[in-house]
């Protein structure tokens, strides 16, 4: 099949999925368990501005600002936050030891549309081992190798920690290599919200190597020739939760992966990934696979919507011979929504895993062309499906949200460690329902 033909056939498909909606979609409700970031509630004693149209170098105050972003933070101190008029700027550079405290960390705020963009020749901004830091309302485009780049500086001993993202936009990265919108390394108990990453070029959205306490939650990937979210290197306990994957080229999310000994946090890690929460996101129109267990021990998908999943519904592969496999992993209490016609399989089991030990159960089924689908049939050492829902319309709405009378709702299981919210905030009930949404 053509490249042409098959992106005319998911449009097909896509469309032929598409119902109206029916409802506003309902506010957030407290109590769904999903922890908050550190800023919430934080004031600030001091404030930096910055503004590219100032005509002097400025001391940073609101009447004689700082023409560029690197000379506020420069003065940071920890209380500060900076300020940026709307306008577009240069590339930021190296900043190192950008360190606020609990009490009073830094924040760098846009005001308005603030725009960096560095004309393709060099990263966007590069912090080596910040803490307690906010970065907030900021455009970031045409930057190479990465859109932002964030590391502990090679001492593992003493990771970047304490990082709120939020409303960041990135777009225009890389310049045809190994290249991310946001490369973290060694970054531990960050929060990164409400965020949107388009064009990533062959890298990720978000690529962590050795990240740790991370929540990942309410943004937006599109349009990736490669792939979203990874983590590998020796990542743990990171929750990717009530984000919308759209036309991602490769794995959405890619639990695990392949890192050089070097590279692991901390080096003795005995896996690529450990203890991964994929919650509550909607994936649609996916290429290789919606999630990859990569090596990943521990790892839960659940709570999912996928429309089209393009080559599998999920992947189990082991890429890194020196480090011990992935076990134990979960993809339940999901709604895939499907054409079951030309398929080969539903979930790709490579060499070196141990797919006896993983779960596949409770999840929908809905096969668009096939009324009489009777589930997937696995192989290679999988167990096979357990109490799946299948010869049944999820009823979903324009927004995959179920309907009233749904067979997903309240058709779910137990989540272990447990479900942090629905793609809106709200709680699931128990049984939870089935898909991204606790229901109508």
């Amino acid at each position: 099949m053509t490249c042409s033909a098959s992106a005319t056939r998911r449009a097909i498909f896509l469309a032929r999925f598409l119902f109206i909606a029916v409802s506003p979609i309902p506010a957030a409700q407290a109590g769904s368990g999903l922890q908050k970031p550190f800023d919430v509630g934080i004031g600030y004693s001091r404030e930096l501005h910055v503004d590219a149209s100032a005509r002097h170098s400025g001391d940073g105050s609101a009447d004689s600002p700082f023409q560029t972003i690197a000379a506020a933070l420069a003065r940071a101190q920890p209380g500060t936050r900076v300020r940026v008029a709307a306008g577009r700027y240069g590339a930021i550079g190296t900043v190192t030891n950008l360190q606020g405290t609990a009490r009073a960390p830094i924040a760098l705020v846009g005001d308005g549309t603030v725009v960096i963009e560095t004309n393709g020749n060099s990263v966007a901004l590069h912090l080596v081992d910040p803490r307690y830091l906010v970065i907030e309302g900021l455009v970031i485009r045409n930057a190479v190798p990465h859109g932002m780049n964030i590391d502990d500086g090679g001492s593992y001993a003493s990771p970047a920690s304490h990082l709120v993202i939020r409303n960041v936009s990135f777009s225009r990265i890389g310049n045809g290599g190994n290249n991310d919108c946001l490369k973290m390394s060694g970054v531990d108990n960050f929060y990164i919200e409400k965020s949107h990453f388009t064009g990533c070029n062959q890298g990720e959205a978000i690529d962590m190597v050795g990240c740790h306490k991370g929540v990942i939650t309410g943004n937006t990937f599109a349009d990736m020739p490669g792939s979203a979210v990874q983590t590998k290197g020796g990542s743990a306990d990171i929750l990717i939760h009530g984000n919308r994957f759209t036309r991602i080229a490769q794995r959405a999310i890619n639990a695990g992966g392949s890192t050089g000994q070097a590279y692991f946090r901390p080096l003795d890690a005995r896996h690529e990934a450990e203890r991964i929460q994929m919650i509550a996101n909607i994936i649609e129109a996916s290429g290789s696979a919606p999630v990859v267990f990569a090596g990943c021990d521990a790892c839960v998908f659940a709570n999912n919507t996928i429309v089209d999943p393009g080559d599998y519904v999920a992947r189990i592969v082991e890429e890194n011979g020196s480090r011990t496999p992935g076990a134990n992993g979960f993809f339940i209490n999901n709604i895939i929504v499907f054409e079951a016609s030309g398929r080969r399989s539903y979930v790709d089991v490579r060499a070196g895993t141990r797919p006896s030990t993983y779960t596949f159960g409770w999840n929908l089924w809905h096969a668009v062309d096939d009324p009489y689908f009777a589930g997937p049939v696995y192989g290679d050492g999988l167990p096979a499906e357990r109490a799946a829902i299948v010869r049944h319309d999820p009823r979903l709405d324009a927004s995959r949200r179920p309907l009233s009378g749904s067979p997903a709702i309240a058709a779910g299981r137990d989540v272990p460690r447990g479900l942090a919210g629905d793609f809106d905030g709200r709680e699931y009930g128990r049984p939870p329902t089935i898909g991204a949404f606790a229901g109508p």
